[in-house]
């Protein structure tokens, strides 16, 4: 496999960060059994809104 440039992997990182990003959520904040972590995140979500 040759050398990619590192422009080249600008496209894959953009492509695999939302999908990294939505298979996190779904294990932390989505689960119903694990509402700890869904009212930390939401939590967390309301501060960040309050300080912006």
């Amino acid at each position: 496999m040759p050398q990619m440039a590192p422009i080249m992997w600008l496209p894959l990182f953009l492509f695999f960060l939302p999908l990294i990003y939505l298979l996190t959520s779904y294990l932390f904040f989505l689960p119903p059994n694990n509402s700890t972590n869904q009212t930390t995140f939401y939590s967390t979500q309301s501060q960040l809104n309050w300080k912006w």
